[in-house]
């Protein structure tokens, strides 16, 4: 008796385990030491198996790359979601962003640090609109945080709306910083216990956004 066709659900758990042993390669030997045959030994199956669900290893990093934009867009949402407050909506925000980079430092490499391939290398073949999708997630969280800036001058006036996604580079430059100097161990060269003073850093860059009575407090 032929096998039974899998179930909708069973190839999506399928795609899903290979694309998270996909990532745990991509993080022990880089992009280039991601093959389809290495997956397949990692996954327990032939390469041809592997064909099955995903074309190419170039397919399978890009969703790998749109999941931890997924990941770390959610968790934004959610800080952004937790008060009304502008200012406290960019507390939470960047503190979500520094837990992201640490908790989820395998997908935060691929997405920020390691210098592997992005949109503009895809351009022109067969993987365009699989890599614009990709961006596109990605770009949702710079929008996020410039809006949220936005809402600052709007509210406060102490700063220009038309300079909001200025101010994010600043403070995208700031975190991302402070995440990969402790991710590859440097901080703990120059301070004895660095993850106690991780989010002090974060507070640092906030203290500008301030609206006038908070800075007073300070």
């Amino acid at each position: 008796m032929p096998k039974a066709p899998r179930t909708p659900e069973e190839v999506e758990a399928a795609k899903q385990r290979i694309l998270e042993k996909a990532l745990d390669i991509i993080t022990e030997h880089g992009y280039e030491g991601l093959s389809m045959r290495r997956l397949g030994r990692r996954l327990g199956m032939t390469a041809a198996t592997v064909y099955n669900y995903f074309q190419n290893k170039e397919e399978i990093y890009l969703h790998v790359l749109t999941r931890g934009f997924e990941l770390l867009y959610d968790d934004l949402v959610r800080a952004s979601n937790s008060t009304d407050d502008p200012y406290e909506k960019l507390r939470a925000v960047l503190k979500a962003w520094l837990r992201f980079g640490l908790e989820q430092s395998n997908y935060y490499d691929i997405m920020l640090t390691l210098y592997i391939p992005k949109y503009r290398d895809f351009v022109g073949g067969p993987l365009e609109p699989l890599a614009h999708t990709e961006l596109t997630t990605a770009l949702q969280v710079p929008d996020l945080i410039t809006g949220i800036l936005e809402e600052i001058a709007d509210a406060y006036g102490n700063i220009r709306k038309e300079d909001a996604r200025i101010h994010f580079i600043q403070l995208m430059t700031a975190i991302h910083g402070v995440v990969s100097l402790y991710n590859n161990t440097i901080l703990v060269y120059v301070h004895e216990r660095p993850e106690d003073i991780l989010e002090s850093l974060v507070e640092s860059h906030l203290s500008f956004f301030a609206p006038p009575e908070k800075k007073d407090l300070t």
